[in-house]
């Protein structure tokens, strides 16, 4: 049987206030997402040729995304 939460949260109140703690601290270590690192992602930075020497040109990107801003996305006839 599990007992339901407000139960479980009127036992935990009754608890010495460094038990609370403890037990606070526990739930939220259990809570956390835990990541593990696989490399450094740094090595692959600027290694990517699209073979237009112009791709990294701010002008033509800010004009290509107005673009496709303004576009509707509709199907053309």
């Amino acid at each position: 049987m599990t007992p339901d939460l407000n139960t479980v949260l009127k036992d935990a109140l009754r608890l010495p206030p460094e038990d609370q703690r403890e037990l606070a601290q526990k739930l939220l270590d259990g809570t956390r997402v835990r990541r593990t690192r696989r490399g450094d992602i740094t090595k692959f930075f600027g290694t990517f040729d699209s073979g237009d020497p112009d791709s990294a040109n701010n002008d033509r990107i800010d004009a290509d995304l107005a673009r496709e801003y303004a576009d509707d996305h509709e199907p053309k006839p």
